[in-house]
């Protein structure tokens, strides 16, 4: 949709008086709990691809679509595709001078690492070296050695430094010019987990400064990995059906995959990302249903997106719909927190529909702040806009910095802008 500048006040003006006429207090705090609360469960194995979480994830929000009266897309509303990934199902131990670490907490496999196992006394390093050219000789020493590169002395905020020493780590372990048999990162930064489509050729273990003694003697690891190639998962995919032009949609999606397992006892419950974004398309899936709009309303529930936007990118190149009769798609990911409003990206790309999004805001005072944003690729509806469907992809800020860790949890959550962004989204729907 493209509407002149000349036309933002009178659409702004149809808006208010459409508010007064529209319910929008589909909001249901319990049902959103419960949703976000299921996604997160240990039985959902933190909606990976080891035991089949992404499934389990999968048939839920299926039998959740169908309660809320979205038709499917599909037979089964599944849109099957395969992927590659790198999985942790089993055994993840680690000791330093005998004292066993915690998962998560005192270290982490780099997402694309083989498995080891073996007892190793390391051969320590520093980044200062390394970025000075200084650690050719130790490096080429410890062949078939555990090497511990100790990056506590780089500072977060130098991002060029902090980009050379990523590079160099990447070339280590997926080139291993010095053949070691481990590559261990002392680190003063947050661990953050990951997941991967690719396998490096030598295991890399990110190990946190506070738990690395000043001294290490040996170094003991049993880790195990699978790579599995041809893996299956799905998209979940459903619409409403529009009552004037149901040949032309509005489009709201999210990713439902998230991190998995580390191991046999470590999970990640990704409540924020992105069990809230799940929450807010069947939230709001359940206002349109009994409240249809004039074009189709579709809702798109993705898998692969922390593997790289698989999930988008596959049903972007085979499409369930005429991508060129999407009037808008919004794209929501990390929409638990709020307290420093919402953020739009691809604000600048579609100013009209922006001034719309603000003006109903700044009506309503539905959220605390709508921040704009530029062209951005970083999540599910980067395929669509480059396939020139407009939209945007919405956050929002603020609350709790849990992010692709242990801490991401349901009852952590605030939810503090849930309810107006959800309202804020029924009423932009109804401006198309």
């Amino acid at each position: 949709m493209k509407i002149s500048s000349s036309k933002s006040f009178t659409v702004i003006c149809f808006i208010l008086l459409w508010t007064v006429c529209q319910r929008t207090d589909c909001q249901d705090v319990d049902f959103t709990r419960s949703v976000i609360g299921h996604l997160c469960s240990p039985r959902l194995y933190g909606r990976g691809y080891v035991k089949n979480g992404d499934r389990l994830a999968a048939e839920y929000i299926r039998h959740e679509c169908k309660k809320a009266g979205i038709k499917p897309m599909t037979d089964h509303y599944f849109q099957s595709f395969r992927i590659n990934v790198n999985t942790f199902p089993g055994v993840m131990k680690m000791e330093i001078n005998g004292i066993a670490l915690i998962p998560d907490q005192d270290y982490l496999i780099d997402p694309a690492s083989p498995g080891v196992t073996g007892s190793f006394i390391p051969v320590s390093i520093s980044a200062s070296d390394v970025l000075n050219g200084k650690a050719e000789s130790a490096l080429d020493a410890a062949r078939g050695k555990v090497v511990l590169a100790d990056a506590r002395e780089l500072k977060s905020d130098n991002l060029e430094i902090k980009r050379t020493w990523n590079e160099w780590i990447k070339k280590m372990i997926f080139n291993n010019p010095y053949a070691l048999s481990v590559l261990i990162e002392i680190t003063g930064d947050k661990l953050t987990f990951g997941t991967s489509s690719q396998l490096s050729a030598i295991p890399f273990i990110i190990l946190s400064g506070k738990a690395c003694p000043d001294s290490v003697s040996v170094i003991r690891i049993n880790i195990m990995n699978c790579y599995v190639t041809g893996y299956d998962t799905q998209n979940i995919c459903g619409y409403i059906p529009g009552i004037a032009c149901p040949d032309s949609f509005l489009v709201f999606t999210a990713h439902y995959d998230h991190l998995g397992r580390m191991g046999k006892e470590t999970f990640f419950p990704g409540a924020n990302d992105n069990a809230s974004g799940v929450a807010m398309l069947l939230d709001l899936a359940r206002y349109f249903a009994s409240n249809p709009q004039r074009y189709s309303v579709v809702f798109i529930f993705f898998s692969g997106e922390e593997l790289g936007l698989l999930g988008s990118s596959y049903f972007a190149d085979y499409p369930l719909i005429q991508l060129q009769a999407v009037k808008f798609l919004i794209n929501l990911d990390l929409v638990g927190t709020g307290e420093e409003g919402i953020t739009v990206v691809n604000a600048s790309a579609f100013p009209d529909e922006f001034t719309i999004l603000t003006g109903i805001n700044e009506y309503r005072r539905l959220v605390s702040d709508i921040k704009k944003r530029g062209v951005a690729c970083n999540s599910d509806h980067c395929p669509f806009f480059s396939k020139g469907v407009p939209c945007f992809f919405i956050y929002t800020r603020g609350g709790i910095a849990a992010y692709h860790d242990l801490n991401d949890r349901p009852e952590t959550l605030p939810l503090t802008a849930f309810q107006g962004l959800s309202k804020l989204l029924i009423q932009f729907a109804g401006t198309f």
